[in-house]
């Protein structure tokens, strides 16, 4: 966890690419959902105000193509200030 949070801590974010890398770390870190399922998911799977995402196996590559909500973990403020 301390290694993750150092390395959104050292990562540059002047352009809009590098902001969206840290975003994506961070939002990793959040939900701790698979990288496939990441790759799919859209914005209308994601609740900012409710800290869950809404992982639908019809459209978002899930495990076993199980549909389920998963709820952001709680890794700190400043983790969520990056992501969303």
């Amino acid at each position: 966890m301390e290694q993750i949070k150092h390395v959104l801590e050292t990562m540059p974010n002047n352009s809009a690419i590098e902001r969206r890398n840290r975003s994506l770390i961070a939002f990793i870190l959040l939900t701790g959902a698979r990288d496939s399922a990441i790759a799919s998911m859209k914005l209308k799977h994601v609740d900012i105000s409710g800290h869950s995402v809404f992982q639908d196996a019809r459209e978002v590559n899930t495990k076993f193509s199980k549909t389920f909500t998963t709820f952001f973990f709680p890794v700190g403020d400043d983790i969520q200030q990056n992501c969303c």
